[in-house]
């Protein structure tokens, strides 16, 4: 027994994968443009993105959670897709609504920098019902540690 608990120890930091960054914050262009903050989960590729942003319905705050896989086998590369939640000014009403997105992102390795590229539809689904399908975006982060 007392082996096979220090095998599974051994073996428990290939199962881990590192994320490129910790903790991003940038400026969204597009459809919606928006101040983001994007953090990574402890020793995950999973992340959650929250952003206060402006389209032609108003103002409104996001919170999305994206799970990130590499691509062409380099972490500097990465696909992202997920969903989440909003809520804010909608046509001059208060409503929320669900939204998904799917992007690309990469993170250069000298400068702290993270360029994405991203589509994010969204639907209300409470006091006002109404959607969005064509909000693409542009992103430029910085890279921090806390």
């Amino acid at each position: 027994m007392k082996h096979i608990i220090i095998f599974g120890i051994l073996l428990l930091p290939l199962g881990l994968q590192a994320q490129p960054y910790e903790h991003a914050a940038g400026v969204r262009a597009g459809y919606t443009s928006s101040i983001n903050y994007k953090g990574f989960f402890l020793h995950s590729m999973n992340a959650i993105e929250a952003g206060v942003g402006y389209n032609r319905h108003g103002l409104n705050i996001s919170a999305l959670f994206q799970v990130h896989k590499e691509l062409f086998g380099d972490d500097q590369f990465l696909a992202y897709f997920g969903g989440g939640l909003f809520g804010g000014q909608w046509d001059d009403e208060f409503s929320i609504g669900l939204a998904a997105v799917g992007g690309i992102e990469y993170t250069l390795r000298k400068t702290p920098l993270n360029f994405g590229l991203d589509w994010r539809p969204m639907m209300n689904v409470y006091r006002n019902f109404g959607y969005d399908f064509l909000d693409f975006g542009l992103t430029v982060r910085y890279r921090f540690k806390l």
